[in-house]
């Protein structure tokens, strides 16, 4: 198993989302069939979000597949979208999906509802031809038998025996009150859902949050509550087993967007007035579910299975055809993927769109990765979301957490993913954060616990050829990341997060074979990296402990085709101890170990890592990948065929069975073969403790110094079985090389004329000889500035050799918005419709309180200096153009002055103004938490300018000058085109002047327009009410603007606090040893010092 198995203690259940909803397809064409993958996909908050933000004229399809590894999630998300296919009323939905108790008449639709599901299900064809069959699908009958199972404990619960009913009642109630004690003090994470409104909602919302608790629902008024008294069965039953499992943090509020909730309200919220706007928001994505449905225009695809499982298994059907897997359900679970073949002739196997949740918390960012990528489309038309909650710097700095979760140069794991993070090149990203760094840095001044903060990025490829790599080199770097892995496990361990190690060796094997395919790397080449690897490995003995896991590393290699170590290609097992009636024994088998449950019980309250061993006199190997899960195991087959049935405890953890854990190894290891090898009857198999300082202050007095959980003798039938193990199929600079074929280019080549390399994108660059150019496209973003050339004049080849790109590149990219030929499609700013985008109340009292410090904050520290230095930075030029837009739109600029909506682009240099911009509107970005100005772009040339001379020249008056500083004209040429196409509503012409002219913009050249025709006089509805802009509407194009932010993990937003981190008063000096807090004297310095020497010096002298 590529994450190591760790004992999970209690289980929580996340019914509902603990983010607010995001429209999935932001980044794709608006024209565009899309397939979406959600791995770990929660509830259906964004499947129903990304419905209702597609266009009412939308014509295309959306086919979601829904991957998680809780059964109950998905049986209660098709129970509620079924109940929006019948069409039942919104408030008895809202409430059996987020209400943990019920009134009756919700709770009756609710068991007659899963009647009808449990009737619906008995077989898969049956459901494919049920009323539902068309728009929710079932991916296994493995998936379909476990939601049948739940809607039938759904449908029963209320009707059980007395005295087991009032033991569920009893044991739910437990955990609520529990709960209610835990959360006594603590505060609601959904003021994130309110985005830049966040400061006004926190006290609101948190009273909402107890309320939930208290009551179990999220009604305000009294007669409600008392008459819902109903245990909601749907919440009772888990993978955990029969109770109250629910996660402490569920919260209904967060799911939705509030910043227009409280952003367009005058006075204080009531938890009444907030329910009333989520029910609104809650009632519009049901309606664009059932419009969708009926349409025949969305698939949403179920599948139980743990997310890079499942990932693992689509992957292999893709590659191979194959519907079954050896591949395990999930942890803790027997049943192996089948994927269903009927469903898997049509269903999609690679996607446009892949979703990954916050999995990064919990399974690791290179896990995610290699599982994820091979399922994304090619071409660069693919994305990927990340996202992350939980931070682990040592010194509590989550912005800066990102880059660290690879364990090595960023942009060298992009070059090896084939895969980049788009705000990393670009250096701006259109979602707002500012939010979650306000609130991080409020709470990391109180505690020295894990945070939550929010963190997504944005992934696409910038090329589809693989770049060429040197072996040694490849070599090299693997190793160093190895190092990095596994090195420091045992200190990063130490502390309280011990069940969060993310890597085992599986890990890094899987991380090589993904290297391998993507890169195409020959066999011969690829030999040549892993000899390079072993012998550094070889040669390093910093690291004692990974001797006892250099056989896990060597079996999973060659069970995985990855590379196979000498000593497994010429020795031929001989067939004794557990394989003396073999005929032949593979390099690698499976071992089973039947772990008395009793043994188990020291582990219950605690979430340590499990692993497995091997031991003997002279051995000891310890064993990472393992799989666990409760029952028994029986023995089929014939001695010389040996095979294994398992019959699983469906109780699991509340179960009686006890627990079968199995890991591959090494034959040779098991065969007493050579003097170095224990015999088999002396070897021993094994349960462990990982070890590591926290657990041995947790367990070695109960299970000694080895933290032996369980042992048994490996030829002991009763508790251990071996079986044979078949492998499975074999499956940092940049140089180009350019040959030149042109006559007149190699005419010039040939007479010593020179090579000219330019910047043109943040991979291409662009070489000119002779008068004629050739584009340069690497895999990743290079800088041209101190690039080099080799020049074969005679032969005619040219050789380019850049540098790797760093985020803030002095040399400018030509262009620094770009869009993708193909689709239209902006590359590195998310895709609007406006049309569902909540209008803001430019009246409200409270607006200059939030929306000034918002916009304010999208500023870099970096580009707060620049601009006070009055340095040339065009990205910060047009981003100070754009808050100066915002602000003076929403009448801010200063605080109360008038509303302004006509703005005049005018070059500072010349004076002269060539494009007009016209705001009527603000409108909320809901899923990225900012604002938009929903308006419309007049650009002009010499001859339209005379064609509307008499109409334009009443505007001039109302204009409002932007002064644009050099270089700063180019730019807006090249972002308007960006702006208009995140939102058109409109098609091209075939005879478009882009696909004419073949490039976007059509030129960056003053008095010059730089779009197309297509979308003049389009979508401009609201011009023709307004008297002096009717006249021009006919030229104008409807765009979106809204603000540039600069990227939290790079750099510093905002300004420098300089005040003190005790009374914020003015602070006079840091800390002389860190130089990170801040103090205004010694007084508070003292008073801080506990909670400054844990958070800053204790983890830097560890």
């Amino acid at each position: 198993m590529s994450k190591p198995l760790f004992w999970p203690g209690k289980r929580y259940f996340y019914a509902i989302g603990n983010t607010s909803a995001v429209s999935l397809a932001r980044d794709m064409p608006p024209e565009k069939d899309i397939n979406l993958l959600l791995l770990g996909c929660g509830d259906p908050r964004n499947v129903l979000f990304t419905l209702f933000c597609e266009p009412d004229t939308a014509t295309r399809k959306l086919d979601f597949t829904c991957i998680d590894f809780e059964p109950a999630v998905l049986a209660r998300n098709v129970l509620l979208l079924s109940l929006i296919i019948d069409k039942k009323p919104t408030k008895h939905l809202f409430d059996i999906f987020f209400h943990l108790y019920l009134e009756e008449d919700s709770l009756a639709l609710l068991v007659s509802q899963c009647q009808v599901l449990f009737h619906a299900s008995t077989t898969l064809d049956r459901w494919r031809e049920s009323s539902y069959g068309s728009t929710l699908r079932m991916s296994s009958q493995h998936t379909l038998t476990e939601l049948r199972w739940h809607w039938d404990q759904y449908a029963k619960m209320h009707t059980l025996p007395t005295t087991e009913l009032q033991m569920i009642i009893k044991k739910f109630r437990a955990g609520v009150t529990e709960y209610q004690v835990q959360n006594k003090d603590s505060m609601s994470t959904s003021a994130r859902s309110a985005g830049p409104l966040m400061i006004l909602g926190t006290k609101s919302l948190s009273e909402c949050f107890h309320n939930f608790w208290r009551y179990g629902t999220t009604y305000s008024s009294g007669p409600h509550r008392s008459s819902a008294t109903l245990l909601n069965p749907s919440f009772v039953y888990t993978q955990s087993g029969v109770g109250c499992f629910v996660h402490y943090g569920t919260d209904p509020v967060i799911p939705f967007h509030l910043a227009p909730i409280f952003g367009n309200s005058n006075s204080t919220l009531s938890q009444a007035d907030i329910m009333k706007g989520i029910h609104i928001q809650f009632q519009d994505w049901c309606a664009a579910f059932n419009k969708h449905h009926e349409q025949g225009l969305c698939i949403v695809r179920v599948f139980f299975s743990d997310a890079i499982f499942g990932a693992r298994a689509l992957q292999i059907c893709k590659k191979s055809g194959m519907m079954e897997t050896r591949i395990p359900v999930c942890q803790w679970r027997t049943a192996l993927i089948t994927l269903d073949k009927e469903e898997y002739k049509h269903a999609p196997l690679v996607f446009n769109v892949v979703d990954t949740s916050n999995l990064d918390d919990h399974l690791g960012l290179i896990n995610i990765l290699v599982a994820a990528i091979p399922l994304l489309r090619g071409s660069g038309d693919g994305v990927l979301y990340l996202e992350s909650l939980l931070t682990f710097s040592p010194d509590g700095n989550a912005p800066k957490d990102f880059a660290k979760r690879f364990y090595a140069d960023l942009t060298v794991m992009s070059v090896l993913f084939c895969l980049c993070p788009v705000d990393y090149i670009t250096g701006y990203s259109s979602r707002g954060n500012v939010h979650e760094l306000i609130a991080h840095e409020q709470t990391r001044r109180g505690s020295t616990g894990l945070q939550q903060y929010h963190q997504t990025t944005t992934w696409r490829s910038l090329s589809t050829n693989p770049p060429m790599v040197d072996s040694w080199q490849l070599g090299t770097f693997l190793y160093d990341l190895y190092h990095s892995l596994f090195e420091g496990r045992i200190l990063r361990l130490s502390g309280k997060n011990t069940h969060l190690a993310h890597y085992s060796r599986e890990s890094f094997v899987l991380l090589l074979r993904f290297i391998r395919d993507e890169l195409q790397i020959s066999r011969e080449e690829w030999i040549a990296v892993l000899d390079r690897f072993f012998s550094l490995h070889t040669s390093d003995t910093s690291m004692k402990m990974d001797t006892l896991r250099f056989h896990d590393l060597c079996g999973l290699l060659y069970y995985y085709g990855v590379y196979t170590v000498d000593v497994y290609r010429m020795l031929k097992m001989p067939c004794v101890g557990p394989f003396k009636a073999w005929s032949q024994v593979p390099p690698v088998v499976r071992v089973f170990l039947t772990v008395p449950r009793e043994k188990l019980q020291i582990l219950f309250e605690n979430t340590p890592t499990l692993e497995a061993g091997m031991q003997g006199p002279r051995m000891c190997n310890l064993f990472s990948s393992i799989h666990a899960a409760f029952g028994t195991l029986s023995t089929i087959g014939t001695p010389a065929n040996p095979k294994a049935y398992f019959e699983e405890d469906r109780a699991g953890f509340q179960g009686t069975k006890p627990l079968i854990v199995s890991f591959a190894m090494p034959a040779i290891l098991l065969s007493g073969f050579g003097p170095n090898y224990d015999p088999p009857e002396k070897i021993s198999i094994s349960l462990h403790v990982n070890s590591n300082p926290a657990n041995t202050i947790t367990y070695a007095q109960a299970l000694g110094p080895y933290l032996e959980i369980y042992s048994a003798q490996l030829l002991d039938k009763e508790k251990v079985l071996v079986l044979p193990e078949q492998p499975l199929p074999s499956s940092i600079s940049g140089t180009t090389m350019i040959e030149v074929e042109d006559e007149l280019a190699k005419s010039t080549l040939q007479s010593a004329g020179n090579v000219v390399v330019k910047q043109i994108f943040f991979n291409v660059a662009q070489l000119e000889l002779g008068g004629r150019t050739q584009n340069v496209i690497f895999p990743f973003p290079v800088t041209v500035t101190n690039h080099r050339l080799r020049i074969a004049r005679k032969s005619l080849w040219i050789e380019v050799i850049v540098p790797l790109r760093k985020p803030f590149s002095q040399e400018r990219v030509v262009d620094p918005f770009p869009i993708a030929a193909r689709n239209l499609m902006p590359w590195s700013i998310h895709h609007l419709n406006l049309e569902c985008l909540p209008v803001l109340d430019l009246k409200n009292r409270k607006l200059h309180q939030w929306l000034g410090p918002h916009i304010g904050a999208a500023f870099s520290k970096r580009e707060v200096k620049t601009r006070k230095k009055k340095d040339v930075d065009a990205l910060m030029f047009v981003k100070d153009s754009i808050s100066s837009i915002i602000m003076h739109s929403a009448g801010i600029q200063p605080q109360g002055s008038s509303l302004q909506h006509i703005f005049a682009l005018r070059d500072k240099a010349t004076n002269n103004c060539d494009t007009v911009i016209f705001i009527d509107r603000l409108r909320f970005d809901l899923s990225s938490h900012t604002i938009v100005c929903d308006g419309f772009v007049l650009p002009m040339d010499v001859q339209r300018l005379k064609k509307m001379a008499k109409d334009f020249g009443r505007l001039i008056p109302k204009m409002r000058n932007i002064n644009l500083e050099p270089g700063e004209v180019t730019s807006w040429k090249q972002l308007l085109p960006v702006l208009v196409e995140r939102c058109r509503t409109w098609t091209h012409f075939e005879s478009c002047q882009y696909a004419v002219e073949g490039c976007i913009p059509l030129t960056t050249e003053m008095e010059t327009i730089p779009l197309c025709a297509c979308g003049e006089g389009k979508d401009v509805q609201r011009m023709h009410n307004i008297a002096l802009w009717k006249p021009l509407a006919k030229y104008c194009t409807r765009f979106a603007l809204s603000p540039l932010f600069g990227v939290s993990y790079l750099e510093t937003i905002g300004r420098t606090d300089r005040r003190c981190c005790v009374c914020r008063a003015k602070a006079g000096f840091t800390c002389p040893k860190c130089k990170k807090d801040r103090y205004c004297g010694q007084a508070c310095q003292k008073k801080d010092w506990k909670r400054h020497k844990v958070v800053y010096h204790d983890a830097f002298e560890k």
